[in-house]
């Protein structure tokens, strides 16, 4: 375990909020990287506990967690690296994943591989989809009506698209406009919903125009280019959602709006296709996109960000009607970059898989656990 500073905000840090009062409980060590970055990291809560999902130069990887953060087993590799980022997904004892890959050379095209998995790491190849353009990063999975549904970004020189299929099918279809640029899709699900969500942009000058998407999947209907829910100026606004069983949803997303000279992290409520006035909760200028969890009697979102040159993650803890929320928690420790974060809900808390970049480009990547709590 490392010795990392963690800390509510400070005055002066752009922390906004009041509300419960939330803390990280101790970090525990889960992988350390022969590179200095890692592809994509993915956690999940399957039947036997907490799973932790992630790619490298040198392939791709599980290793079980205990409720705490804590490995249970040695890291296992599963298979060969997912170099254009993962996904994973678990319904009772059915644990799947999805990886992208790009082509190996600049000829053919890469694909999405989707398996199922079982509780010793086996992994069982169950259907490709392609293409995966050589610029790609990005996909989504999530299962629904006993299928597994994915969505990703194609991308190469000049644009990128999004594509979605499902098992049991050979069809894929393009859900972007292709006159603007997908970014990385996410894909959510329960019982009765089944949404995709996504990003575009377009540059104008100096500017971004970015418009948010959702897409309902869960009819006969897969094509179309959804709805436009949030309007956005960032490049990339890496829009998170969580779907309320009662109807609509919540959004997270990044932004720079008018008189911010900082991206900031903004949720909105999304019913019938139109949004809620949006609520600022925080910073959120990193590199990795945000996350948003159902947890802790509320929402939960995470996202890298920066503060005075240091690269770590902030946390805030959100009431369903978006008018509480808790002060930032930071995880931080000088001289380290933390670049993405994934989240499961353990009923009493919030677990956070957090990787880190090699500093400037160099050194060995890390990836570490961290639970977070409030009352």
């Amino acid at each position: 375990m490392w010795a990392v500073a963690v800390a509510t905000c400070w005055t002066g840090s752009g922390c906004e909020g009041s509300g419960k009062r939330c803390r990280f409980g101790s970090d525990h060590a889960v992988f350390r990287s022969e590179g200095s970055l890692f592809d994509d990291v993915a956690l999940v809560n399957t039947a036997e506990g907490p799973l932790a999902i992630f790619s490298d130069t040198t392939g791709l990887y599980m290793r079980a967690l205990d409720e705490y953060g804590l490995p249970r087993r040695r890291a296992q590799r599963v298979g060969e690296r997912c170099d254009a980022g993962l996904d994973a997904a678990v319904s009772g004892r059915e644990l799947w994943l999805a990886c992208s890959r790009r082509a190996a050379d600049q000829v053919g095209a890469g694909a999405v591989t989707v398996y199922s998995a079982d509780a010793h790491g086996t992994l069982t190849e169950r259907q490709h989809f392609a293409p995966v353009g050589g610029e790609s990063h990005g996909v989504a999975l999530a299962l629904y009506a006993g299928r597994a549904r994915v969505a990703w970004q194609d991308a190469a020189l000049g644009g990128a698209q999004l594509r979605y299929a499902e098992t049991g099918s050979v069809l894929t279809y393009v859900l972007s406009d292709g006159d603007w640029f997908a970014s990385t899709p996410r894909v959510s699900a329960t019982e009765s919903q089944l949404f995709a969500l996504w990003d575009e942009s377009q540059q104008r000058g100096e500017e971004y125009e970015s418009r948010i998407r959702m897409l309902d999947l869960s009819g006969r209907n897969r094509s179309g280019t959804g709805v436009t829910v949030m309007d956005a100026h960032d490049a990339s606004p890496g829009p998170a959602m969580v779907l309320d069983p009662k109807g609509g949803s919540w959004l997270a997303f990044r932004d720079r709006r008018k008189g911010r000279r900082k991206t900031g992290l903004y949720l909105a409520r999304v019913q019938g296709g139109k949004s809620s006035e949006v609520v600022r909760v925080g910073r959120a200028d990193g590199v990795g996109r945000p996350t948003l969890t159902a947890c802790l009697s509320g929402l939960v979102a995470a996202t890298p960000r920066t503060f005075a040159g240091d690269y770590f993650v902030g946390v805030v803890q959100v009431d369903p009607d978006l008018e509480a929320f808790s002060l930032e928690q930071q995880f931080y420790e000088d001289s380290h970059e933390f670049s993405q974060v994934a989240a499961s809900c353990l009923d009493a808390r919030l677990l956070l898989l957090i990787a880190e970049r090699g500093r400037l480009g160099g050194g060995r990547a890390a990836l570490r656990s961290v639970g977070f709590s409030c009352e």
